[in-house]
């Protein structure tokens, strides 16, 4: 595991985000329940998925902490889709997502829950650690949402760079034998604006191929072939421009 600065001041560290200037991690997309929504539909896995996030958040703060100096992050940010059902909340939901919460706050002064597109029922959960659901959250320059919708605020109108999830980013490498698909950031632009599209921190699926699949965030219904490919392996690799990924 490494770090890369994808710009000044933003890094990717695994599949998070530090924010170096202000302190702050960001991750989004963990989707925790999904074991208990694919049992509902009759696909049986063992339940794995909470103790592999907490396995690679660790990882992560450790790396973090010559730069933390052993001092908390300001703030966690969770980007959306923390939760996988939209409907209800799973007793895997109520319980992980609480014993998340409180491994996230051991660890930073603070967690900010933005709300995704899967975070209906978010917000009950929430409350049982004091914490509130917000649509979005602006720092200094840069806006976090979770990139279902395009925001109208004031803040979004004049922040210049924005993070987005959404969409699990991956991208689909080949050698001469096969091919394996890798979650990704990408770096590029929106109506004028600096994005970074963060992948999910999931850890059952890997997600969308930018090289195959059809996109439905409005932020992403653009030419992506001139973004910057930032592949998450065993370490953070980058990888040219969308149009040079074979």
């Amino acid at each position: 595991m490494n770090t890369v600065e994808l710009m000044p001041g933003i890094v990717a560290v695994d599949l998070a985000l530090f924010l170096k200037n202000e302190n702050i991690l960001v991750i989004g997309d963990v989707h925790l329940g999904y074991e208990d929504a694919l049992r509902k539909q009759g696909v049986f896995m063992p339940r794995f998925q909470f103790k592999d996030t907490i396995s690679r958040l660790e990882k992560i703060f450790l790396l973090l902490q010559p730069q933390l100096k052993n001092k908390k992050l300001e703030a966690v940010v969770v980007n959306g889709d923390l939760k996988h059902d939209f409907g209800s909340i799973s007793e895997q939901e109520w319980r992980d997502i609480l014993k998340l919460l409180d491994f996230l706050l051991q660890h930073s002064e603070q967690v900010i829950l933005v709300k995704g597109n899967h975070d209906i029922k978010l917000a009950p959960i929430a409350r049982k650690r004091g914490i509130v659901v917000v649509e979005n959250i602006a720092i200094n320059d840069k806006f976090i949402c979770h990139g279902h919708e395009v925001p109208v605020s004031s803040d979004f109108k004049k922040s210049k760079i924005v993070i987005v999830g959404n969409e699990h980013p991956a991208v689909s490498l080949r050698d001469s034998v096969r091919s394996e698909l890798y979650k990704c950031f990408l770096l590029g632009k929106w109506d004028g604006k600096k994005m970074v599209v963060m992948p999910s921190f999931n850890q059952i699926t890997i997600g969308t191929d930018i090289l195959k699949e059809k996109f439905i965030s409005p932020f992403m219904q653009q030419n992506l072939s001139r973004f910057e490919v930032f592949v998450v392996g065993d370490e953070t690799y980058y990888f040219g421009k969308v149009k040079n990924v074979e």
